[in-house]
């Protein structure tokens, strides 16, 4: 099966569950470098990492082990900026998280596909 995208308009920001306690907030300002914060966040809580993409600016990767005794972001976790043909562009997610004691690995898992502006 076909995996299918689905595409959000400019400033809107979308939640990914990634663990069972932790998910990823992303939220594309629309400006012409397509701006994208990002949010690893603790039972939609307590934010961990915060890392920022852009046209310019395509990858971005944790330097350490960030979060508390029960979800932990671990370094080397990285987010990408994926120009996409059509004018769009995927944010992804590939690393390692720890939660309850178990490790999750995940692997280009999308965080949201977003109308592009970048020249």
């Amino acid at each position: 099966m076909a995996t299918k995208h689905r595409t959000f308009e400019a400033g809107q920001s979308t939640n990914t569950p990634l663990t069972p306690n932790s998910n990823a907030l992303a939220n594309a300002s629309g400006d012409k470098t397509d701006d994208t914060q990002l949010a690893f966040v603790y039972n939609n809580t307590i934010t961990y990492w915060s890392p920022s993409l852009s046209s310019s600016n395509t990858t971005a990767v944790n330097d350490r082990d960030r979060g508390n005794a029960v979800v932990t972001f671990k370094k080397g976790l990285t987010v990408e900026y994926l120009p996409q043909a059509g004018g769009s562009y995927l944010v992804t997610v590939t690393g390692d998280i720890v939660d309850s004691g178990s490790t999750y690995t995940v692997t280009g898992k999308s965080l949201g596909t977003f109308p592009s502006n970048a020249a």
